[in-house]
């Protein structure tokens, strides 16, 4: 595998007030004003709107809600589970949907009021400038604190409170704010910001507000729900905690000289169940439905299950107390437990190592200014742009994103990656000032592994030498060795399996074509020998093809051309007549004898005289090219008298011996003498 992967996921966590949280602007479609508590009569007032609760199914499974503005009203059906849509689903003014409760024969809702969201202004701000909404609408301010190419920061200043809300969103998206109606309620998803383009320096973005942007909210009690009617509920309570709560957990809160506590029992889906004491002596157990605001019978308290988590044992609980009211804060241990992997843990030199890192709270408790260290090994090198990432906050049961980095070897053999080490503050720690350091186990036994470098060589034998170019005749067998030698090394983690040679050769050629070699490690030599057979007269290439796995069972291949010829074509014998020329010292000798054996040796004698007059130098004396010619002349007639002189001498000879007489021979008769002298 080759794969420079080098990818990394950091997690980024972004935490707010919590009693005015930020939402992604995937949920927002409308502004909400959750779980208003209504009796039989009792009114919610939102602006210029009136819903009043009117009446109650025999099964309480079906509410009517009478919606008013000035003279006008509609009553409404609605049913647990539904939403209706108020004047119409087309063009809604408002979305409503219930919860019924039969509590003591009296119905109670909890009545959800939703308005749609709408555009309210686009606005290009740069950093450090504010934005005042409309004059029609709240006084809110906006501030952009900071801007990037991908993402703006805001401060959101509200009319009730002189600390900002901070909310960052990303380019292209929008996330919304919730405004505080009263000590109970939140209009959630107020003014909601979506940022359409972003730089260094400068921000674009929408406004949105609800279409119903009132935040003019109360309740009116009726007669009916034990209120007086048309009074305004009277907040004798503010809300002193919002937070989480784990089953077994007590919250002390100290009104005036008098310690009451809360405490979570268990959680279900739907509700939870709350006991409260007074000093050591218990108050009474109470069943919290989500979204109900629960007053405690003879105390100043009221309690309110905001949602619910079954899975950890906990529950979001809302705690009113009166003005003044002390609450000892719940401290709670953050449990981190980190964990480092590899994918995978057999690689190959220069492929990338790549590693995982997860890190999850599994404490009650949150976790803060969390610092993640990853290691980076000797004989590694580091291929991502990080190895390190913090987290402002790390909320409990939580687990990060997987945080990646990317490493590579710079050496075969096993090695151990190391531990990650976290760490952190928690509440507890956040007292003693001491931060907490955990480590993950070690990652081992990762495995670098290399392929050697193989050289191939060939000799073939055909008896009697051995060599890369040899001579057989047809039908005569030929040896070919070859040596694979592989190169120096680490020969536990380098070196090829399943290695074969594969030979091509030509149709004058047979023999073992696949030829199989094994195992071949760093620093081996290997030699194995084939015999082929040569079938016909040709010049035979014999080629080769080396294949083989590496260790980690990649295919590989390599083409060795050409290793050993064998040539079984017959040597032919080729006659060819070649002109040889004399060295310029035998041409007078050459020229002489030439010229003596010549019938007629004039016309060549004068040729040659024409031919060195042109390279003799020039004479002032006439007579001196005539002596030249009389000397040639005279040494081609003296080679004719010589010719003729030494034919006249053989000639003599010749008649002396015919008239010798043999010893004991009869002497020849004298016709015989005449005719032999007649012939010659």
């Amino acid at each position: 595998m080759k794969k420079l992967a080098a990818l990394i996921l950091v997690g980024l966590f972004l935490f707010v007030a919590p009693n005015v949280p930020a939402v992604s602007a995937e949920e927002v479609l409308y502004a909400k004003i959750s779980s208003v508590n209504l009796g039989l009569g009792d009114k919610a007032v939102l602006g210029p709107y009136t819903f009043t609760f009117a009446d109650v199914s025999p099964d309480f499974t079906t509410a009517r809600i009478s919606v008013s503005a000035g003279r006008e009203s509609s009553p409404l059906i609605l049913e647990e589970g539904k939403t209706v849509y108020y004047p119409s689903e087309q063009n809604p003014t408002f979305a409503l949907s219930v919860v019924i409760w039969n509590i003591k024969n009296k119905p109670v809702v909890y009545l959800d009021i939703m308005s749609p969201l709408k555009l309210i202004d686009t606005v290009t701000l740069q950093e450090g400038k504010y934005y005042t909404l409309p004059s029609n609408f709240p006084r809110i301010k906006v501030k952009l604190t900071r801007s990037t190419n991908d993402y703006a920061t805001f401060d959101v200043y509200f009319p009730y409170s002189s600390i900002p809300t901070t909310v960052r969103v990303s380019k292209g998206s929008g996330k919304g704010v919730n405004y505080k109606l009263s000590s109970e309620y939140y209009y959630q998803n107020y003014l909601y910001i979506k940022v359409t383009d972003s730089d260094s320096s400068s921000a674009t973005f929408e406004v949105w507000l609800p279409k119903v942007a009132s935040t003019d909210f109360k309740i009116i009690k009726s007669s009916q729900s034990g209120g007086s009617s048309g009074a305004t509920a009277q907040n004798e309570t503010l809300l002193v905690y919002n937070g989480l709560m784990y089953a077994g957990e007590r919250l002390p809160l100290k009104v005036d000289d008098t310690t009451y506590y809360v405490k979570l029992i268990s959680v279900v889906s739907t509700k939870a169940s709350v006991e409260v004491y007074k000093g050591s002596a218990k108050v009474g157990t109470y069943f919290v439905n989500v979204g109900e605001v629960k007053p405690i019978p003879d105390t100043p308290l009221k309690v309110s299950i905001q949602k619910t988590e079954p899975q950890y044992s906990r529950a979001t609980m809302l705690v009113y107390a009166p003005d003044g009211t002390q609450v000892t804060p719940i401290l709670r241990p953050a449990d981190i437990v980190a964990e480092i992997d590899a994918m995978p843990k057999e690689i190959m030199l220069g492929d990338s190592l790549v590693v995982v890192v997860s890190v999850e709270n599994q404490g009650k408790g949150d976790a803060y200014d969390v610092a993640v260290a990853a290691p980076v090994p000797d004989n590694f090198e580091l291929v991502s742009l990080t190895k390190s990432w913090t987290f402002k906050t790390f909320p409990a049961f939580t687990k990060m994103p997987a945080l990646i980095y990317v490493l590579k070897p710079t050496k075969v053999g096993e090695f151990d990656i190391g531990k990650v080490t976290v760490t952190f503050y928690d509440d507890k720690s956040l007292e003693t000032g001491q931060k907490k350091t955990v480590y993950s186990k070690s990652l081992t036994g990762i495995k670098v592994y290399n392929i050697p470098s193989i050289k191939v060589a060939a000799q073939a034998y055909n008896g009697t030498v051995w060599g890369e170019y040899v001579t057989a005749k047809a039908g005569e067998a030929v040896s070919v060795k070859f040596t694979l030698r592989a190169s120096e090394g680490n020969p536990d983690y380098e070196f090829v399996r399943n290695a074969t040679l594969i030979l091509d050769m030509p149709d004058s050629i047979s023999g073992e074509a696949v030829v199989p070699v094994g195992t071949v490690k760093a620093g081996e030599t290997k030699t194995l020998q084939v015999k082929l057979n040569v079938l016909k007269e040709s010049l035979s290439n014999v080629r080769a093809t080396l294949v083989y796995l590496d260790p980690l069972g990649g295919k590989h291949r390599i083409e060795l051309g050409n290793l050993v010829t064998i040539n079984s074509i017959p040597p032919r014998v080729i006659t060819k007549e070649v002109k040889v020329w004399p060295a310029p010292e035998e041409l007078p000798t050459y020229v002489n004898k030439t010229l003596s054996e010549l019938d007629d040796p004039t016309p060549l004698a004068e040729e040659l005289a024409n031919i060195t007059a042109g390279y003799l130098p020039p004479e002032s004396n006439p007579w001196k090219p005539l002596a030249i010619v009389f000397l040639l002349a005279a040494a081609v007639l003296g080679g004719v008298a010589y010719k003729y002189w030494d034919e006249a001498e053989k000639l003599r000879e010749k008649l002396e011996k015919k008239k010798q007489r043999r010893p004991g021979g009869l002497p020849k008769k004298d016709e015989e003498e005449e005719k032999e002298e007649e012939q010659l």
